[in-house]
């Protein structure tokens, strides 16, 4: 009776044990998604494991309003390198405008197991270095005195080359208009009439 209770006791762990064995991986779905910037690259990166097999699981993934995937899978979603599951990379060349990813993962198991995310923003372009202009100097007012015209003969500095015979020639007088006899027969009438007033006053006297 004792063996018959330990062997129903073995039966139903071995069937719970199954039981747990079976519903862990329905229950362990695990999304896993990223975006970063790579070399002025939008990067983004995603891996799905552990999902309800059947082919029925979808997954959606847009950059902006761009689809990049929309498509089904079964257990686990990405890139087997050897025995390890890798995430599937999508690099955006186009880093000059900001990029908006989408993750959308529909369990067929489920609804409790649908994984949704945005990525946003991205934008890995570098900013541009704006550069200053210059500062222009505003221009100076020319003088409105005007320059005294210089004079296009310049003075000769040499001496006049002297007469033949060793001397140089005195300039002559310069002509004042008066001539000396004039001047002589004024003094001499000047003189006659003095002479004259005087013979007439005596003979006033003595009359």
């Amino acid at each position: 009776m004792a063996s018959r209770v330990l062997g129903a006791f073995a039966v139903a762990a071995t069937a719970t044990i199954a039981s747990l064995a079976l519903a862990t991986p329905a229950s362990a779905h695990t999304p896993v998604s990223s975006a970063e910037c790579v070399k002025d690259k939008a990067v983004l990166k995603v891996k799905l494991t552990q999902y309800a097999g059947g082919n029925k699981n979808t997954v959606l993934i847009k950059d902006n309003d761009k689809v990049l995937v929309d498509e089904t899978f079964s257990e686990n979603w990405g890139v087997q390198v050897g025995n390890k599951l890798e995430p599937k990379t999508f690099e955006v060349a186009d880093s000059t405008v900001k990029h908006v990813f989408y993750v959308k993962v529909t369990a067929s198991d489920g609804s409790r197991y649908n994984y949704e995310k945005t990525h946003d923003p991205l934008t890995c372009a570098k900013p541009v270095e704006t550069t200053k202009p210059s500062e222009t100097k505003p221009a100076v007012p020319s003088s409105s005195v005007p320059e005294a015209p210089s004079s296009s003969v310049a003075p000769s500095s040499t001496p006049a080359a002297p007469a033949p015979g060793g001397s140089t020639p005195e300039p002559p007088l310069a002509a004042t208009g008066a001539s000396p006899m004039w001047l002589l027969l004024s003094g001499l009438g000047l003189v006659g009439a003095g002479a004259g007033t005087l013979l007439f006053l005596r003979r006033r006297r003595t009359a």
